[in-house]
């Protein structure tokens, strides 16, 4: 993957957190401390990243798709109504 694509695919990254961070809009802000900070040093980092060794760079991807699989989860479970018994 050239470094352009990994830019790229970065990008899309953050696009994906901030989106989840919009979804937060009525939690309050104390709680959306860990997204904020995690977006704020993605994107200051965006070089160091894409510049990464590709072990390094699959590692940093591979905890990305983790964290994204965790926040999907969590929510379409917000969103399901619950059923009642």
């Amino acid at each position: 993957m050239s470094r352009t694509d990994r830019g790229v695919l970065i990008v899309r990254i953050l696009d994906e957190l901030t989106a989840h961070r919009r979804a937060l809009g009525n939690v309050p802000a104390e709680y959306c401390v860990w997204i904020d900070t995690l977006i704020a040093s993605v994107s200051s980092t965006i070089p160091e990243i894409v510049g990464m060794q590709d072990v390094e760079f699959n590692r940093v991807l591979s905890e990305f798709e983790k964290l994204m699989a965790t926040l999907d989860d969590v929510s379409h479970t917000k969103k399901q109504p619950e059923t009642i018994h």
